[in-house]
């Protein structure tokens, strides 16, 4: 009898100790998913903010772009106002030469014929 009773109060004694093990393991875990719901919590928060920020640099290239479009516009309509400018600044040179061969590089009989014949010619 001695002997079933030792029996049983090592298995209860075995029995205690593998429940006692099993309530750290649980501890252990129950503390593990709690650090790893906080970090994940942490986390998503972390990713809303990141959405927040790229949606406020999404929207910024926006503007950029739009005010980059903008500029392209200006500078090509500047550009085509400079090209006119200068055609029409050769024109002048142009007539300017012109001008100066005419009335101030001409001798004095072209200048005597010009008189002369001008009044026969219709203008």
């Amino acid at each position: 009898m001695y002997s079933v009773i030792d029996n049983n109060e090592d298995k209860d004694l075995e029995l205690h100790s593998i429940h006692i093990s099993l309530e750290k393991i649980k501890a252990y875990m129950e503390n593990e998913i709690t650090f790893k719901q906080d970090l994940i919590g942490k986390q998503e928060e972390q990713i809303r903010q990141l959405k927040a920020r790229l949606d406020e640099k999404d929207g910024l290239v926006q503007r950029l772009e739009g005010q980059l479009l903008e500029c392209r516009q200006t500078n090509e309509g500047t550009r085509q106002l400079i090209n006119k400018l200068l055609s029409d600044i050769s024109g002048y040179q142009k007539d300017i030469e012109w001008y100066k061969r005419t009335f101030e590089k001409r001798s004095f009989p072209g200048i005597l014929k010009e008189k002369l014949f001008r009044g026969k010619r219709p203008h």
